[in-house]
């Protein structure tokens, strides 16, 4: 396995347990606006992420332009969501599993 393959694997971890806590807060009543704020926040960053373009600031600091030219493939995605949804169901079957399991 080559380095590049753990970093969509540690990024499908994170994101499972993230998702399922954000979700557990929502329909628990407990999680207030993180739902809204998890939105946001992705929202926020694609709007920066438009500006430094729009504002031409990847031509002065080129660690912009390396970040800004990162174009994920298809297995990263893919490996990264497959992660993501066994560590939800991992976490929600050892920690809230149904009774008739």
């Amino acid at each position: 396995m080559r380095q590049m393959s753990w970093m969509p694997i540690g990024m499908g971890f994170m994101m499972g347990a993230m998702a399922l806590m954000i979700v557990h807060g929502i329909l628990t009543g407990d999680g207030g606006a993180s739902g809204v704020l998890f939105v946001l926040a992705h929202a926020a960053v694609i709007a920066l992420a438009a500006l430094g373009v729009g504002l031409g600031l990847h031509r002065r600091w080129p660690v912009l332009a390396r970040i800004l030219a990162h174009r994920p493939t298809l297995r990263h995605i893919g490996l990264m969501l497959v992660i993501a949804l066994a560590t939800a169901g991992i976490i929600h079957l050892i920690h809230g599993a149904p009774t008739w399991i």
